[in-house]
């Protein structure tokens, strides 16, 4: 089984579906995650409020429905966000439209899986939310305008980018066509870590941003921190001498990566940053004639978008 936290410790998961058949299938389906998890069950959304006020220890993670009488999904989540409750939450919905998503992630539900939901699917979700611990009480600030433009901001936490992640894969305007999907998750991976690690010095009190806007024909994402800003073009090229890279990091004290840069300028067919250093638009052409007119540039000015 999974390890989810350390040996000694149980993941605590509430279960809230009004189906009965549905409720024993996700409860079953994420208990067998792993032997360090817990499972409650609720019938609804008031039903869930009142597990909750009585639980001693509390929950870890909380997966709900957003259809069912007398109190709702969206009401329960809009709830324990009044009550700044700290757990992750996993939304399940046959509702699959953008606008409910997003209303969603507002309120801080860190996944959105659309029904029906598969086992794996429900599996990662669960697995993901309890590695990560994307909370509910991590403000976020979303924008998002249903003609292509989707923005994420928020304290430097990891968890930002891992809403920014789940969401941007949620989002009907936003889908990407293979292998280009792929390829910039993989860009905003390593990017939105070196903005919150190295950019901000994981300071919380600084916020990183990442956006993205779907154009006809091509993709354009962007992450802006609040740091200090570096020179991309100083940075050395770790595939030269990758067990010399892997060495320095290992002595450095720094985390294996620190490929970002050079990944997003593979994956990526245009990069440009801003004088600073803090903010890199990356364009994805979504056309092969189109990727292969273009290359990487650096700029002196913040890039339009």
């Amino acid at each position: 089984m999974t390890p989810i936290f350390p040996a000694d410790q149980i993941a605590r998961v509430l279960v809230v579906e009004d189906m009965p058949s549905l409720r024993a299938h996700t409860a079953e389906t994420i208990a067998d995650i792993s032997d360090q998890i817990e499972i409650t069950t609720a019938v609804d959304g008031r039903d869930a409020l009142d597990k909750i006020a009585s639980s001693s220890h509390g929950f870890h993670l909380i997966v709900s429905d957003i259809i069912m009488p007398r109190l709702d999904g969206e009401g329960l989540l809009a709830e324990l966000r009044r009550q700044q409750y700290p757990a992750a939450v996993i939304m399940i919905s046959a509702l699959g439209q953008d606008d409910t998503i997003v209303r969603c992630l507002r309120l801080g539900a860190c996944d959105y899986l659309v029904k029906p939901v598969t086992m794996d699917d429900l599996t990662q979700s669960a697995t993901n939310a309890l590695q990560h611990m994307p909370l509910l009480t991590t403000h976020l600030d979303v924008a998002f305008d249903p003609h292509g433009w989707f923005e994420v901001s928020g304290a430097s936490d990891g968890s930002v980018l891992f809403k920014y992640r789940k969401f941007i894969g949620l989002l009907d305007r936003f889908s990407m066509p293979e292998p280009a999907a792929s390829e910039v998750r993989l860009a905003l991976e390593e990017l939105g870590r070196n903005a919150i690690e190295w950019g901000n010095r994981n300071d919380k009190s600084k916020r990183v941003t990442f956006g993205c806007r779907i154009l006809p024909g091509k993709v354009i994402v962007y992450i802006e921190d609040e740091g200090g800003g570096f020179d991309p073009g100083k940075v050395p090229d770790p595939s030269q001498d990758p067990l010399g890279h892997i060495e320095n990091r290992r002595t450095s004290g720094k985390r294996m990566g620190g490929y970002g840069i050079h990944l997003i300028r593979h994956l990526m067919d245009k990069v440009v940053y801003n004088a600073r250093g803090n903010r890199v638009v990356a364009i994805k052409y979504l056309s092969n004639e189109r990727a292969a007119a273009s290359g990487y540039h650096r700029v002196v000015t913040d890039p339009p978008l």
